[in-house]
């Protein structure tokens, strides 16, 4: 029963795979507001250059080009990485856009690479997310701005559907923000909106 959970949890959520993953994620519907609020937080300029961690099937990657000058995305799911590749297909090929399959804990770009990162819906899934966010933080340029959403880590309806199935983990807010400090963010504030929590942050200057 355990492996069948885990598995239909990696499948649909955790690191989506196959047909059913691809079908859940070429337009993930249920993220879309997610979506929304962190376009409206990081307030996109033409000049930035953007990154964009766990991007699933691209959507968002693809949203934020419309306004960006450049954006790279890195999901750790074969098919998800293969996927955004296909629907950024036109600015890959322009060079405007990277897509890379690869570790969160690890980014493979150099240090001050970007202007603004976002996270959709996947904190609750980092097993190390303090190193996800020193990454994060070493690839941002300074002042650099980050906006992602997760769960509340106070109990709620959204928390006691999905939370246990899915195993997500959450954090009280003074918790997260002495994650964002350590990883050498400046500024961190939260806002929820329609069960929806949305951390911003901003790196701290040189």
């Amino acid at each position: 029963m355990k492996t069948m959970l885990r598995k239909f949890r990696d499948i649909t959520a955790r690191k989506p795979s196959g047909w059913l993953g691809k079908r859940l994620y070429e337009d993930p519907k249920a993220h879309r507001e997610s979506f929304r609020l962190i376009l409206e937080k990081l307030d996109l300029k033409s000049d930035d250059s953007y990154l964009e961690v766990a991007c699933g099937g691209g959507v968002l990657l693809e949203m934020a080009l419309r306004t960006v000058s450049r954006g790279a995305a890195i999901d750790h799911s074969a098919d998800m990485a293969a996927l955004a590749m296909e629907r950024n297909k036109a600015a890959l090929e322009r060079g405007t856009a990277e897509v890379v399959e690869g570790n969160a804990e690890s980014l493979p770009w150099p240090d001050e690479s970007f202007s603004c990162a976002a996270c959709a819906s996947a904190f609750f899934f980092f097993e190390h997310p303090e190193l996800v966010l020193s990454e994060i933080s070493r690839v941002l340029e300074p002042n650099g701005r980050l906006v992602f959403t997760t769960c509340s880590g106070k109990t709620s309806l959204i928390g006691l559907l999905f939370k246990w199935p899915y195993n997500l983990k959450t954090y009280p807010d003074e918790k997260m923000e002495r994650m964002l400090y350590s990883a050498g963010f400046s500024v961190a504030e939260v806002d929820t909106v329609s069960g929806i929590q949305v951390w911003m942050a901003q790196k701290a200057e040189s």
